[in-house]
């Protein structure tokens, strides 16, 4: 019905017929006309069919390239004993090639897509203990209490959150 009613228009304009009675007939805009009269111009054999409004390219998406390379960096500093493997060695590595490199999180979404992003675990008296939950307290003690005199060496109180989520504490020297 719409690609009929474009040819019409232009048919009709084509034969003489102003503009304004045209689109105005159609009950159709001003700008729908000119539209498709620009398109008609073109010399498009198919200037009254609809194009496709997906845009052609997507200027935020990372380049595959670009992809392949962070997923390669990474690989390779795994392989490297003691290596850091973080986004921040990711980022050193393409600095190192002269490449301008992507903001952290675009290089984390591109691990994380392609499994490259384990948890760090700490292997303590037979339970594990989850490096990146971390620790959520930390105290300083000295006999005496928070008054009490300073002492040249402190102990420190740490609590760290257990798999299971339960806490156990644990002391720095």
């Amino acid at each position: 019905m719409d690609e009929e009613t474009r040819k019409q228009a232009i048919l009709r304009y084509v034969n003489g017929e102003s503009p304004k009675s045209i689109y105005t007939d159609l009950n159709r805009s001003k700008y729908w006309f000119f539209k498709w009269l620009k398109r008609f111009r073109s010399g498009d054999l198919d200037w009254y069919k609809d194009r496709a409004k997906v845009p052609l390219r997507s200027p935020t998406k990372t380049r595959e390239n670009l992809r392949q390379l962070i997923i390669s960096i990474r690989k390779q500093l795994e392989l490297e004993p003691f290596a850091q493997v973080g986004v921040s060695a990711v980022k050193w590595e393409l600095s190192k090639l002269g490449i301008n490199f992507p903001s952290d999180s675009t290089i984390k979404r591109i691990l994380r897509g392609e499994g490259l992003v384990k948890k760090n675990f700490l292997h303590s008296e037979g339970s594990r203990v989850s490096l990146l939950q971390g620790v959520i307290w930390l105290q300083q003690h000295s006999p005496g209490g928070p008054h009490g005199p300073a002492l040249h060496k402190r102990r420190w109180q740490v609590l760290l959150v257990q798999c299971d989520g339960s806490l156990q504490p644990s002391y720095l020297h």
